[in-house]
């Protein structure tokens, strides 16, 4: 068995993780609608008008940790979880968390298992919902389907 084929796992990862995060976080038709009057965007400090200046807030941005815990939550979900359950998870740190709810399951035409799920991730107060369908690659990683 060469070195390449061992390494194909992690990179049918890295890929799938990639386009979770990618389709959830920074695609523009998910954009983040806010209730009630426009919220704040600066953090302004109390004086005479010529005395105030904006600060910028900045949301704590994700990190590869997180990307990690997103994909590794998607993946035991999908071998794990009954059709119709939801598996919760959620960042030590508090800034991630999320909800993974295989739909269906089936058979496609090469024979691999392939599952329905909706996944929703939470990031402060940004929440995003997607459907995703997902197949089992002969070594048993989940690949997202485009």
């Amino acid at each position: 068995m060469s070195d390449n084929a061992s390494l194909f796992p992690f990179a049918a990862v890295g890929l799938t993780a990639f386009a979770l995060i990618t389709t959830l976080f920074f695609v523009p038709e998910f954009a983040h609608a806010r209730d009630g009057a426009a919220a704040a965007d600066c953090l302004c400090l109390k004086g005479t008008d010529s005395d105030l200046k904006p600060v910028a807030i900045e949301p704590p941005s994700l990190n590869e940790g997180d990307e990690i815990a997103a994909l590794e939550s998607v993946q035991l979900a999908l071998t794990e979880i009954a059709d119709g359950s939801s598996y919760i998870w959620h960042r030590n740190h508090g800034r991630l968390s999320g909800i993974v709810r295989p739909v269906s399951s089936f058979k496609a035409a090469n024979g691999s298992v392939c599952r329905y799920a909706v996944v929703v991730l939470s990031s402060l107060d940004v929440t995003k919902r997607t459907e995703i369908v997902a197949c089992r690659l002969p070594t048993g990683v989940w690949q997202l389907e485009s």
